[in-house]
This record gives structure tokens, C-alpha cells and sequence, in this order.
């Protein structure tokens, strides 16, 4: 008699914490851009992934590239907001969404980022033992 495995019953997202948000313009009193300010809308934990030729073919065609590919929970949330303005910290580094994809059940979201620059992190907040970089996460020398 075959033995059969069992499915998993959750899903593994053991490679640290992202941050989403947006970026909301400051004003002067007279109305005049001063500059933008990243408004934190919430937490989720994330796994890396690998980028597959279809993920390049896709971000290509939409003319941009990806650096990232990340898997988080379906946060509820996720379903009244409009994805594509959303900035993702990772780290020190500050993403922008390029496209984002759940899975057939619905339980999980794939953010497929592109690197806009990097931030100085506050010195109240702990890191959370979060890489500074992709390389870092992967332990690429």
C-alpha cells in the first residue's frame, strides 16, 4: 500500500517583514510641492521568490523590469485597494509594484517589485533582523 503525503496546512513566509505604503506629497502653507513622504499602511510577512522567464516577458512588456518577486499572505484589505501605487520597503531598500497576482485559492499574493532607491532607516525602529539587500537574503557573495 502507497503512503500519501499530506498537504501542508499553512504557508511558510519565514523571510522577514515588508512594509507597504505611499508616497503622499508634502505642501508648503502656500500650496508649493516640498517633497514626498512615505505613509506606512501596514505589515506583512513575505518569502522570496524566484523570477521566472514569463515575469520578465510581462514586466518587459509593460516596459519596466523586475528585481524582486515576493509571496505574502491575502491580506482582506488588498481587495479594495488599488495595488500599482503602493511602495514596499524591504530593508533599507524601497521598492514600487509593478504588478501584483494571487494565487487560485485566493491565500496569496505575489508582488513583483522594482527597485526606486533606498531609505535611512530611524534609529527608534528595530530592524528585525531584515536584509539590507536581495544579495544579503540569499547569502550571495
Amino acid at each position: 500500500m502507497k503512503r500519501k503525503i499530506p498537504k501542508p496546512l499553512h504557508e511558510v513566509y519565514n523571510d522577514g517583514f515588508l512594509v507597504y505604503g505611499r508616497h503622499e506629497t508634502l505642501r508648503s502653507p502656500t500650496r508649493k510641492v516640498i517633497g514626498k513622504e512615505f505613509v506606512e499602511k501596514g505589515k506583512l510577512a513575505y518569502q522570496l521568490m524566484s523570477i521566472r522567464e514569463e515575469d520578465y516577458s510581462m514586466a518587459e512588456t509593460m516596459g519596466s523590469s523586475v528585481d524582486v518577486k515576493v509571496k505574502t499572505p491575502f491580506p482582506p484589505l488588498f481587495l479594495r485597494w488599488k495595488k500599482s501605487d503602493l511602495v514596499i520597503r524591504i530593508g533599507a531598500e524601497e521598492y514600487e509594484v509593478i504588478s501584483v497576482d494571487y494565487d487560485r485559492s485566493k491565500r496569496n499574493l505575489f508582488f513583483y517589485l522594482r527597485q526606486i532607491g533606498s531609505f535611512k532607516q530611524n534609529e527608534e525602529e528595530p530592524e528585525d533582523n531584515i536584509p539590507a539587500t536581495f544579495s544579503e537574503s540569499w547569502n550571495i557573495q
